[in-house]
């Protein structure tokens, strides 16, 4: 077999064919290679026959890339070799042997919309529906088992949760209804394996013999159950091959434990650590970066990452004043790097939650550059969003049916599609809106007790916003709704990350707004619609290859990209407060630094001093991981924000940050058309407006009245103008 193009690490990984051995794999460093290389030297070299290696992955493209790559080094039929996730590896000894455990072997495997079905039937039938939601009950019983928790054992930890004895009795119900149907969900696949090897040692010695070899990649990641599922393939021969980074763990809320591969060499005797430390992504600069923020961990193996790729320009750091600030000079950070030959797709912006996306969708969208959110919705069309959009509609617009319909059983209030079917139909044979229908004392004979009851249900709690409406700001009005419907509640009264990360959103959603209000002072709550519309119809372009990528840090893994930055670099947001309150610091800094080793040629780190949170002002201070890293990054000057106090901000006093608020007369004169009403404009035009300053047209579109222009100012957000009236000029 052929070694060159390997350094003297990679080779010393590869050569190694008894016993166990962790290599140590930094990012960037050839780890998938090693890998592949060491399997087709085994059975090259060394002999072994392919159906006596287990290489396990995390993800069905991972197992893919392994099997296309040792079938180039070898030429050989992988269909031979047992290479796949670990469900997929699971499932397959489970259809040779499930049999020995109680189950047919023509058993079917769960979905996740399986799962919730069946956990909606059992809460329904044991009369829960109104305590637990059934994507509550899923998450909560995924994260027990993956953790190896019984129901049993899961009630001899009362206490701990809301609804215990309810959720025990849910799980427990799950676990028999699944039994009864022959059927498995993903997290049962491991379980029952270990069961099966658990209960028949003959069939535990059949797989230990039969693999001889047991490689696993990103070892880091694995679980208490994948953990024991390793070493039980492993009992016999002990040639165990694992790769991973202790500094790359970041997975805990899955219920990954990085204390599997720190205690590798105590797990298994005589093991072997080669480390990995020559990284051929990204330059110097990146990677002293890299180096000096981890080596504050405590619990990690030391190793440090260096490169041949030379020195690379500085890393970047902007400390900005406010968060459109911040959002501006990424931005225009891009037009430069376009200008220097660098390609929309060579970027990536990365932030801590996918809350943060929204400034920089806004200002890229503004500047017309298409982006892609990844790993998740563009910003406003994110279910939660688009719930509060349809409520302010209806707000603002009672005969909105559409929007009503959207959002009467949200959350739920047991309204179910059949009776807003009835509702809908009696309104409609009425020539009146479902909301008349509902609030009308004329129209309520029209309803029966229960359709009656329901209505109530939804109108009751919101019917002082419905009839107060002006009295109300924007962001007051937002708070309001989101308080008397109950949906804010529903979803902090929620296990799930998924509803932690919408609360975030709806945070941001408050916050964008309190700028606009701020920015717009003489706008309505119609406006404000006005301009989320704009916004939402600009979002409607199709992705294109060529696009900025946005991303949670997170969603980063595993990928790189020349130019990378870094956003929101502020202490409560990165590392974020609920890791700080929890002591799961290191955690965060690993993040970060996964975040740092996807930058191959540029990093640029921004951070903000004042943010809104849930629309007030809130004083941030640096990031601590700045603070670590100072010495091998180049900060950037901020000239806008010396004058500022920060115990005003600490006080929740901005005076010296925000003007008040003042309401200007509107002027009752006759509009006059603009003199330069025959201009011809195009979309990419700048224009400067006698009241609203300099703005740019992001589109054209014609009318009977007049061309219509919307433009997007830097303050004032965007605006609908009408060509032939607006006091307009090129510039």
């Amino acid at each position: 077999m052929n070694l060159e193009g390997l350094n003297e690490k990679q080779k010393e990984a590869v050569l190694h064919n008894k016993g166990p051995l962790l290599v140590l794999a930094g990012a960037g460093s050839g780890k998938t290679r090693v890998l592949t290389t060491s399997i087709a030297n085994l059975i090259e070299n060394e002999k072994v026959d392919p159906r006596n290696i287990l290489a396990i992955t995390f993800t069905n493209k991972a197992a893919n890339e392994m099997k296309d790559r040792v079938s180039n080094l070898l030429n050989i039929d992988v269909s031979r070799l047992w290479i796949g996730t670990f469900h997929s590896i699971c499932a397959r000894i489970l259809r040779m042997n499930i049999e020995k455990i109680g189950y047919n072997s023509n058993f079917t495997i769960y979905d996740t919309n399986d799962q919730r079905t069946l956990i909606k039937e059992i809460i329904n039938d044991l009369g829960y529906k109104d305590e637990i939601s059934p994507r509550d009950a899923q998450n909560l019983i995924s994260s027990l088992k993956n953790k190896s928790i019984s129901p049993k054992e899961f009630l001899d930890i009362d206490g701990y949760y809301r609804y215990h004895n309810e959720y025990y009795e849910i799980y427990r119900q799950y676990e028999k209804r699944k039994f009864e149907y022959n059927s498995l969900d993903f997290d049962d696949l491991i379980e029952k394996v270990l069961l099966l090897f658990s209960k028949d040692k003959d069939v535990l010695k059949y797989y230990q013999n039969k693999f001889e070899y047991v490689f696993v990649d990103e070892y880091q990641d694995t679980n208490i159950s994948q953990y024991e599922l390793v070493k039980n393939f492993a009992g016999i021969h002990q040639n165990v091959f694992v790769v991973g980074d202790a500094d790359q763990s970041i997975y805990s809320f899955r219920g990954a434990d990085i204390n599997n591969i720190l205690n590798f060499e105590k797990d298994f005797k005589d093991a072997r650590v080669i480390k990995l430390e020559q990284n051929y992504r990204s330059t110097s600069n990146i990677l002293d970066t890299a180096n000096s923020l981890i080596v504050n961990n405590v619990e990690r193996k030391d190793k440090e990452l260096w490169t041949a790729n030379g020195i690379g320009d500085e890393v970047l750091y902007k400390n900005n004043s406010v968060e459109s600030e911040e959002s501006k000079f990424v931005v225009d950070e891009i037009k430069m790097l376009i200008n220097e030959g660098y390609s929309y797709s060579d970027i990536a912006i990365l932030y801590r939650t996918n809350a943060q996306s929204r400034p920089f969708e806004e200002a890229l969208m503004k500047s017309l550059i298409d982006y892609k959110v990844v790993g998740g919705l563009k910003f406003y069309d994110r279910k939660e969003i688009k719930d509060l959009v349809s409520y302010l509609k209806v707000i603002v617009n009672p005969k909105d049916d559409v929007a009503l319909k959207r959002i009467i059983n949200e959350p739920k209030r047991g309204i179910g599609n059949k009776s807003v079917e009835q509702l809908s139909k009696i309104a409609t044979d009425n020539n009146i809106s479902i909301l008349d229908l509902i609030r009308s004392h004329e129209y309520s004979v029209l309803l029966t007790d229960r359709l009656k009851n329901l209505s109530n249900k939804f109108y009751n709690p919101l019917s002082e916003i419905f009839e107060n409406i002006d009295k109300y700001t924007i962001t007051d009005l937002i708070n309001e709704v989101l308080d008397k419907s109950g949906y804010l509640k529903s979803l902090e009264s929620s296990y799930s990350v998924e509803d932690r990360a919408r609360i975030d959103n709806l945070n941001e959603f408050i916050s964008a707004a309190s700028e606009y209000e701020e920015n717009n002072p003489d706008d309505t709550i119609y406006d404000y619609l006005e301009n989320l519309s704009l916004i939402s119809d600009m979002e409607k372009t199709e992705d294109k290859d060529n696009s900025i990528l946005l991303m949670t840090m997170h969603s980063a893994k595993g990928l790189e990209f020349p130019v990378v930055f870094v956003v929101g670099m502020d202490e409560g947001l990165f590392p974020g407060k609920r890791s700080i309150d929890e002591g799961n610091i290191e955690e965060e800094r690993r993040l970060f630094y996964v975040a740092i080793t996807r930058a191959r040629e540029k990093l640029y780190l921004t951070s903000s001093q004042l943010r809104r949170s849930y629309g007030k002002p809130i004083y941030y201070k640096t990031s601590r991981f700045v603070d670590e890293i100072r010495e091998n990054i180049k900060e950037l000057e901020n000239k806008t924000f010396n004058s500022f106090s920060s115990k005003s901000y600490e006080k929740s006093s901005n005076e010296d940050y925000m003007r008040e608020k003042t309401r200007q007369s509107v002027l009752n004169t006759k509009l006059r058309k603009n003199e330069n009403s025959d201009e011809t404009y195009q979309v990419g035009d700048k224009i400067m407006h006698s009241k609203w300053g300099e703005g740019m047209i992001v589109q054209v579109k014609e009318s009977n009245e007049g061309n219509e222009l919307v433009v997007a100012f830097d303050k004032k957000g965007l605006k609908k103008l009408n060509q032939d009236y607006a006091p307009i000029y090129k510039v």
